[in-house]
């Protein structure tokens, strides 16, 4: 009887000092001892010294608490760091409806490499090392098939392979895998964009020759998503061409502000198609484009400008 009790105030006491883990906006990590949250501040001790003092935080500083019980808290009133300088697309009002822009995207453009990589925006530090990063997934709403053969048959083309394209990318660089080789392991699951290509024009799916989406057209489109969340970064994977003559896949992987809808840090990518299949084929060429190059190429090696580039991936 002796032994359980001493068993179990051992458990009793572990279970009061278990650790919660205060993540902030910054990226660090505070391994930590939750003791009260008021309207500005959080108390909490360190967790390798549950008997020294007591520190306090700024919950504007706190981006998310993950409690030792599994729980979290995400702070979403944290302000994020936007020099107002730097601010070039504000919205006045968080979109009520996704309305689709038949205008968005450029028919008959440069054809790419098959596998390379063009960089946007100055804020790619931010990405880099910020933890507060919020997926939406892939958005198929403008993608375009280039395939003069396949003229035609855009409305079947899209309901038999659009929904088996997302499943596949999603279990193959989807959420899990980009949070694992980002970095970012709080990185938080938002409402899918893919919904949204049910609204587009079904009939012109399929283009004669290439086509292209511009960084301001990009701007419109993340301008135009309704979304539940008030402040972060926001990423989002936006397909733009399935290009059967170059066989290649091209895809813009793009961060916004989502308080401004600002776009921080876009790399449009290509990537070579392969396997069998048409579900297989483009996906290859999509997680080439993702994995490869931007995750391998700019991402890992923290390139934020198009000069870092290798020039035998640089895009025109």
């Amino acid at each position: 009887m002796k032994n359980l009790l001493t068993v179990l105030i051992l458990l009793f006491a572990l279970h009061l000092t278990s650790q919660d883990y205060i993540i902030l906006i910054n990226g660090d990590e505070i391994e930590a001892k939750v003791l009260e949250i008021n309207d500005k501040n959080i108390d909490y001790k360190k967790y390798s010294n549950i008997n020294g003092p007591t520190y306090h935080l700024k919950k504007s500083e706190i981006f998310m608490i993950k409690y030792q019980s599994g729980d979290k808290d995400v702070f979403s009133s944290v302000k994020t760091i936007t020099p107002t300088s730097q601010i070039t697309s504000v919205i006045a009002d968080n979109p009520k409806e996704f309305i689709y822009d038949s205008n968005i995207g450029t028919s008959n453009c440069q054809a790419q490499k098959s596998r390379g990589a063009k960089i946007f925006g100055n804020r790619s530090n931010e990405v880099f090392f910020r933890q507060d990063i919020v997926y939406y997934g892939y958005d198929f709403t403008y993608l375009k098939l280039s395939n003069p053969k396949k003229m035609n048959q855009s409305v079947k083309l899209i309901q038999e392979y659009f929904n088996d394209w997302n499943d596949v990318l999603s279990n193959r660089v989807g959420f899990d895998q980009l949070s694992k080789w980002m970095n970012k392991p709080h990185m938080l699951m938002g409402t899918p964009i893919f919904q949204y290509y049910f609204k587009r024009d079904y009939n012109n799916f399929v283009e004669y020759g290439n086509f292209c989406i511009s960084i301001d057209d990009l701007q419109k489109i993340i301008n135009s998503y309704v979304i539940n969340e008030s402040q972060g970064i926001g990423m989002v994977i936006n397909l733009v061409n399935f290009n059967k003559a170059e066989e290649y896949s091209m895809q813009w992987v793009t961060f916004f502000d989502i308080a401004t809808r600002e776009i921080m840090f876009a790399v449009l990518t290509t990537g070579n198609a392969g396997g069998g299949g048409m579900v297989g084929h483009w996906a290859e060429g999509v997680e080439v484009g993702v994995r490869d190059m931007f995750i391998d190429e700019v991402y890992k090696n923290r390139l934020s400008n198009n000069a870092m580039i290798h020039s035998k991936f640089r895009l025109y």
